[in-house]
């Protein structure tokens, strides 16, 4: 259980009456908060699988009813914006507002960024290595298209938003795994991104006329790469999920740049979990493509799960890699 909802438990008596939102949850057991009734909102799609009581959505939903909102601080301050700002969109009173957070995760950042929409943020409570402010919300327009960041690749439009992978710019691991798939020439009728963030690798290769399926734990990246492909006329199938867990199909290629960071934790188990996985989801021949940071610990994971592997190219940052 998340010291943040620790502490929020800490005032279990005031929230029996409340009728909660909680944004951003970033640990399952959110949807236990004793309240008088709850609303969870998530942008990952892996804590809440099936809840009915839990939204995994770009944005959270405000109910009627709602006298209280709870918001997670999350790593990004400008998705924290874009969280408040959207919330301020949807309520017609003035409302509480709780940040909770680690004292040493930005904390002191969100307060700033709390104090934008709230005319004050008072500290209330410290523990666990945890704090929590209160403000006031006032109602306020939300316009989606201010928080949308372009760019163009390969003369593609782009579009991001904030609290996704490399938001606003195209990153160097995919560039240079872009870089190397037009090197290769390969002819994919069909690929699997895992990881899609703003779409730009699955847009590239839905140009050239793969069919493309997109997959992101993040409901934020799946709503900007869902942007990207309507923006330049593509077709492609995007979705949420928790590496393969919503994948039925196989492909001829998956292409990915899978992420290393858990929050703030260091991990490398999603990918090698997808590297175990992905046979099952090749067709016969596929090839998994996968570009990773210098030094992180993939090679034997590869070779244990396919018959042939190679770096196909690499710089002092990144390695690439194909596994058939």
């Amino acid at each position: 259980m998340e010291n943040s909802l620790r502490i929020l438990e800490r005032h279990e008596d005031s929230l029996a009456t409340r009728h909660v939102l909680v944004v951003g949850a970033d640990d399952s057991a959110f949807q236990s908060l004793p309240c008088a009734s709850l609303c969870v909102h998530s942008d990952d799609g892996s804590l809440f699988p099936s809840s009915a009581s839990v939204t995994s959505s770009m944005l959270p939903h405000v109910p009627a009813q709602t006298d209280l909102i709870i918001v997670v601080l999350p790593k990004s301050r400008p998705q924290f914006a874009f969280w408040l700002s959207s919330v301020c969109g949807q309520i017609t009173r003035p409302t509480e507002v709780w940040l909770v957070g680690a004292a040493s995760g930005g904390i002191r950042g969100g307060v700033t960024t709390l104090k934008e929409f709230s005319a004050s943020a008072t500290q209330f409570d410290s523990a666990r290595h945890c704090k929590l402010f209160a403000g006031e919300l006032q109602a306020a327009p939300f316009e989606l298209e201010k928080f949308e960041t372009r760019w163009r690749h390969a003369e593609l439009e782009m579009v991001s938003y904030p609290g996704v992978f490399s938001h606003g710019r195209l990153d160097a691991g995919t560039l240079l795994m872009l870089e190397l798939l037009a090197g290769h020439s390969p002819h994919f009728g069909s690929a699997l991104d895992i990881g899609c963030g703003a779409g730009v690798i699955s847009a590239v290769l839905a140009k050239r006329g793969t069919k493309v399926t997109s997959i992101d734990v993040s409901a934020t990246a799946v709503a900007a790469t869902q942007r990207t492909f309507a923006e330049n006329n593509l077709a492609g199938n995007c979705l949420q999920s928790d590496v393969f867990s919503n994948v039925s199909d196989r492909f001829d290629a998956i292409v990915t740049n899978p992420p290393f960071h858990d929050g703030t934790r260091r991990t490398t188990e999603v990918t090698q979990r997808l590297i175990r996985e992905a046979p099952q989801y090749l067709n016969k021949g596929g090839a998994l493509w996968l570009v990773a940071n210098q030094g992180l610990p993939y090679a034997d994971a590869l070779h244990a799960a396919f018959k042939h592997v190679e770096v196909v190219g690499e710089n002092r940052h990144f390695k690439v890699w194909k596994a058939q």
